[in-house]
């Protein structure tokens, strides 16, 4: 048993209270729960802050990388874009020098395209992108893509018509060498254009075409676009084929063939390189050859057409 004196402070109080051992026990049990309840508490509560700034530096570490990350991409952007903007004007410049080239440019803004394969009609093609602005208008004006992709336009479009005109014009050799499984033939021209004394009759006589001579069946192909004009047995050209390009105003004759292409007729149109027949040796001819003629239309005369042979030499010497 325990005795618990409470005594005023004047002393004229006293008061007495008789504890029992179970309930000091008590009373230091619930004492000693509430102070570690207190700890706990506090502890817990400390945990958690510490977790909380944790958590923040964390997120702020995560943040602070995730800036550098993009301020290096964004840097890495703006460099390849200040690239693609430097290849732009590069590519402006191109452009603008090979309008001035190929004469899209002229005086004034005019259009002044000359053929050196002769004169046609220029295609008539809004350059105003290039002309209507000033220089100092152009110069203040930011390069995009589609102000580019306008520019490049007018060139696409003239250097698409100036190669339809080219198409036109019979450039290259009328045999097709190169063959599908690797192999190539040889030719050489047998007979030029131009005066002669013809291998059969001896007779002096002008040559109004050019002999190719190569190995029978070999692929004779359209020189230039076109249209059929006739597929039939001439005389003493034999197996003969005209084509008409209206585009530069010539005839082409292939003769002496073995054969025509499949299907071939007249008023069909064909494209340069297309097969048309077959070097052969019939009508008038000493062996398998083609005879190739130019004609000009307008001016009613056969052109020599070696000089329009641009693409081959000879493989070999008659």
């Amino acid at each position: 048993m325990y005795t618990l004196i409470i005594m005023s402070s004047q002393k004229n109080s006293v008061r007495q209270h008789v504890i029992g051992r179970g309930h000091l026990l008590l009373l230091s049990c619930v004492t000693l729960s509430l102070f570690l309840v207190a700890i706990g508490g506090f502890t817990y509560g400390l945990l958690q802050k510490r977790q909380k700034i944790s958590t923040e530096n964390a997120l702020q570490i995560r943040m602070e990388k995730e800036i550098q990350q993009l301020t290096e991409a964004k840097r890495q952007v703006e460099l390849e874009l200040a690239t693609v903007n430097e290849e732009m004007n590069g590519i402006r410049q191109m452009t603008k020098k090979i309008q001035e080239a190929l004469g899209i440019l002229g005086q004034g803004g005019e259009s002044d395209i000359t053929a050196s394969l002769g004169e046609f009609e220029s295609q008539q093609t809004d350059i105003s992108a290039f002309t209507d602005a000033a220089p100092d208008t152009q110069a203040q004006q930011k390069l995009t893509p589609s102000i580019l992709k306008e520019e490049l336009q007018v060139l696409h479009d003239y250097i698409n018509a100036y190669q339809q005109q080219l198409f036109g014009y019979p450039l290259i050799l009328p045999v097709k060498l190169q063959q599908e499984n690797g192999e190539r033939h040889a030719f050489w021209y047998s007979s030029p254009f131009g005066w002669r004394t013809h291998p059969l009759t001896n007779n002096r006589e002008f040559h109004q075409g050019l002999d190719i001579k190569t190995r029978a069946g070999v692929p004779v192909i359209a020189v230039a676009d076109g249209t059929v004009a006739m597929v039939e047995k001439k005389g003493y050209l034999g197996n003969t084929i005209e084509l008409i390009h209206e585009v530069s105003g010539y005839k082409t004759l292939y003769a002496h063939l073995q054969g025509y292409a499949e299907g071939l007729k007249v008023n069909q149109e064909v494209v340069r390189g297309q097969i048309i027949g077959y070097v052969g040796n019939t009508g008038r001819s000493t062996g398998a050859h083609l005879h190739y003629g130019i004609y000009d239309i307008e001016k009613e005369k056969w052109m020599n057409p070696i000089l329009f042979i641009f693409n081959q030499e000879p493989t070999l010497s008659p």
